[in-house]
């Protein structure tokens, strides 16, 4: 009986492991400077408003391998998704294009940030901790707003430019949902 094949086997999955273990051990590439999750006024990292979606997303790559998927999203727009860490927080950050390619909407979610509070008052503080976090990179706010809708109350800090923090209150859930949107925001 040959032993050969199992011995190579052994020696490739030996070699394999102290390959994984070396790499392990190493410290991770620098992302460029210019593709760093940074929050700045028009977007988050390369996601920034009127940036060519599809040039954008190559971008993101060394941040989420999540940017090599591009196409439709779920209003039939393009859209590219990544999640990076920012202001201390892992956000999931989503860039829509028009029709002409180019990115007219980043809107990025805090992960573990949504909660249930006890009123709207509650919520309008919370999205205002919230907004408090980005006020290095956006600057101090320039204006807030409340804006009541059929099943929720909408809370805005708007910041230079097109960013705002929101946090909606919506009572039948007792919930309170954030995000940093970049963007023209409806006015109804």
């Amino acid at each position: 009986m040959k032993r050969w094949p199992l011995a190579l086997g052994t020696a490739l999955a030996v070699a394999a492991t102290a390959v994984v273990a070396r790499q392990a051990l190493m410290p991770a590439a620098p992302v460029p400077a210019a593709i760093a999750p940074i929050v700045t006024a028009d977007g988050v990292g390369p996601l920034r408003l009127g940036r060519d979606l599809r040039a954008a997303a190559a971008l993101a790559l060394p941040l989420d391998a999540a940017a090599a998927q591009v196409g439709p999203g779920c209003d039939a727009r393009d859209q590219v998704s990544i999640t990076v860490r920012s202001a201390g927080i892992e956000l999931a950050v989503m860039a829509m294009a028009g029709n002409d390619g180019r990115i007219e909407e980043v809107i990025a979610l805090p992960r573990g940030l949504d909660r249930s509070v006890a009123d709207a008052e509650a919520c309008r503080l919370h999205g205002a901790d919230f907004a408090d976090r980005f006020r290095v990179a956006l600057g101090g706010p320039q204006a807030q707003s409340h804006q009541r809708k059929p099943v929720s109350d909408e809370f805005s800090v708007h910041f230079a430019g097109d960013a705002a923090a929101l946090a909606r209150w919506f009572p039948g859930g007792a919930s309170c949902d954030l995000a940093l949107v970049f963007g023209p925001r409806p006015t109804s």
